[in-house]
């Protein structure tokens, strides 16, 4: 695919489209525009299917690491010690009103 090809097929919100034949055909090329931040929407039959996007950077993954620790903290600053009814209980109970 050439330049011209990728900007042919940019539409407004910043995403190429291709169907999923072209992107059998090129697909180092559309990973490499992924890998570029180029996001690429596969088309099959005309319906949007699936999307080639970028990795996350690292910095990103870091916040999620963050996020993480400070959701497992307020986990143990809230934790009363006490477990709910497990799945298994309330379907019991659903199951005995029906009898």
């Amino acid at each position: 695919m050439t330049e011209i090809d990728a900007f042919a097929n940019r539409d407004y919100c910043d995403h190429m489209t291709a169907t999923l034949r072209e992107t059998k055909a090129k697909l180092s090329e559309m990973v490499k525009l992924a890998s570029q931040g180029q996001e690429v929407v596969i088309t099959v039959h005309g319906k949007e299917m699936a999307k080639l996007v970028p990795v996350p950077s690292r910095e990103r993954r870091v916040d999620r690491e963050k996020w993480l620790k400070r959701l497992a903290t307020l986990r143990k600053k809230t934790w009363t010690g006490r477990y709910g009814k497990t799945a298994q209980e309330i379907q019991d109970e659903d199951r005995a009103d029906r009898i």
